[in-house]
């Protein structure tokens, strides 16, 4: 009975050392791992930086235009009538005098080119008799027989009948030279004919040399003169001269004052993508004008089209960059990557507007310390980014573990060492530039030249090849609140 009931009571001082046992290896587990959690740091925040290149700026003007010829003229027929014949078409070249129609006259028209010279037939006949009359008057006055009185009246009434008939002259010569008669088309100015008078055609030639650009009558119509003070005439044909385009576009108010005479403009047309055409500014309105439901004033401009083509038509819409100045083979960043900082009270946009502050980057130091033997800083390539891109020459930087990858896709001029690879790339290439902790960025003070719309120019303060922080804005922002904190540390310390 005893060893009976001995044996339960040893079973269970066994299973409360099991339990315990069980709970310390649970609670030595949980602390290890918390104490390893607790000792590992979290890994730096890093930041993009890109690196200050070389190359050309362009500050320019983009907008568009369409294509016109500087010279147009539009053809009209002196005389009104019918059209009997259109041997040109639209699109055809002409040369000055080129027949471009035949109109047989109205009534009325062919009535008064016959008025005309039956003036002249009138006017010789009167001349003719005044001329017999002064023989004989000149006669008698010889003879004594006539006074010098009358004498004197058929003198003048000579020189009377001589001036009408050379106006009744010039008056024919008009009208036939503004008709553009046929040849057959009946007798001409000091021809007359005891016959009946004809005017069958009336010749419509071209003014100047070029291109039909419009043709506005068809065979069989009636046109009106282009003399007649009321209609102002039919427009038969429109002829442009092609030796000279101009593109014409409209330049908003907020760009005017940057637009000057003889500027250079490069024109890409939107037929020819392919093709850069040259250009210059030839004349700017000297008003503006606001658009039909715009509130935006323009003024236009003409810029003359240097490069003659044949290809090129009017109304061809095209894409014009205006130079307003350029620079080659300067030190440049991208505009994101310079702040501009005033100094003063004021910093809203309105009271710093025509100002001129002071500009800022942000440049990564160097860390002679993670320099390695190849002169490549390797501490500097923590973590990369994608999505960015460069237009000019820089340095892809990649990890030990992509060497292989970007080795056979780089230059034949890379450098391969045991942590990265530098490869040179020429081109537009979309890279992924390098990140960098905060602790290494320096603020640097910027004397700017040229500013566009993408870039900006750095006479002093970086030089090729620094790196400065892609996001300077950020950049700053990180020091300011770590500049708050450890200013809050030292007043907690001091109390």
């Amino acid at each position: 009975m005893i060893l009976a009931e001995a044996a339960p009571r040893r079973r269970r001082k066994r299973g409360w050392g099991f339990k315990l046992l069980i709970f310390l290896v649970l609670a030595g587990s949980i602390g290890g791992f918390s104490w390893l959690a607790l000792k590992k740091e979290d890994p730096a925040e890093t930041f993009a930086v890109l690196e200050v290149g070389r190359g050309n700026l362009i500050d320019k003007l983009a907008d568009t235009g369409t294509i016109e010829l500087v010279r147009t003229v539009e053809v009209k027929s002196t005389i009104a009538g019918e059209v009997r014949q259109l041997p040109i078409e639209a699109g055809d070249h002409v040369v000055v005098g080129q027949l471009l129609a035949i109109i047989e006259p109205d009534p009325n028209q062919s009535l008064q080119l016959y008025q005309k010279r039956s003036a002249v037939e009138r006017g010789q006949l009167s001349v003719q008799e005044q001329e017999r009359d002064m023989g004989r008057q000149k006669a008698l006055f010889d003879s004594k027989m006539l006074p010098t009185s009358q004498y004197e009246d058929a003198q003048m009434r000579l020189t009377r009948a001589r001036n009408d008939l050379r106006l009744a002259h010039l008056e024919l010569e008009i009208l036939e030279t503004k008709a553009n008669l046929n040849p057959h088309a009946g007798p001409g100015t000091g021809s007359f004919s005891a016959g009946p008078l004809q005017m069958d055609e009336i010749r419509v030639q071209a003014p100047i040399s070029g291109i039909v650009i419009r043709r506005g009558v068809e065979m069989g119509e009636v046109v009106a003169s282009g003399l007649s003070g009321l209609s102002g005439g039919t427009v038969m044909f429109e002829i442009g001269d092609p030796s000279q385009m101009i593109v014409r576009g409209d330049i908003a108010e907020i760009d005017i004052a940057k637009l000057e005479l003889h500027q250079d403009v490069d024109i890409v047309v939107d037929a020819y993508p392919d093709t850069t055409y040259t250009g210059r500014v030839r004349w700017i309105a000297p008003v503006g004008l606001k658009q039909p439901g715009s509130p935006i004033v323009t003024f236009d401009t003409e810029i003359e089209v240097l490069d003659h083509d044949p290809r090129l038509r009017q109304g061809m819409s095209c894409d014009i960059d205006i130079i307003f100045s350029r620079r080659d083979s300067v030190v440049f960043l991208p505009i994101e990557a310079v702040i501009e900082r005033f100094d003063g009270e004021g910093d809203s946009e309105t009271q710093n507007k025509g100002r001129r502050g002071r500009f800022l980057a942000y440049v990564v130091r160097p860390d002679s310390s993670a320099i390695d033997g190849t002169g490549v800083d390797s501490t500097a390539v923590d973590t990369i980014a994608a999505d960015t891109t460069q237009t000019d020459s820089m340095l892809v930087v990649a990890a030990a573990s992509d060497t292989s990858a970007l080795a056979s896709a780089a230059a034949p001029d890379a450098i391969v060492s045991d942590s990265v690879v530098v490869a040179d790339v020429s081109g537009d290439k979309k890279t992924q530039p390098e990140k960098v902790v905060l602790a290494r960025f320096e603020e640097v003070t910027l004397e700017i030249g040229l500013e566009t719309s993408t870039r900006i120019e750095v006479l002093s303060g970086l030089k090729p090849g620094d790196r400065v922080a892609a996001d300077p804005e950020l950049i700053a922002r990180k020091l300011k609140e770590l500049q708050t904190l450890a200013g809050a540390e030292t007043n907690g310390d001091d109390e």
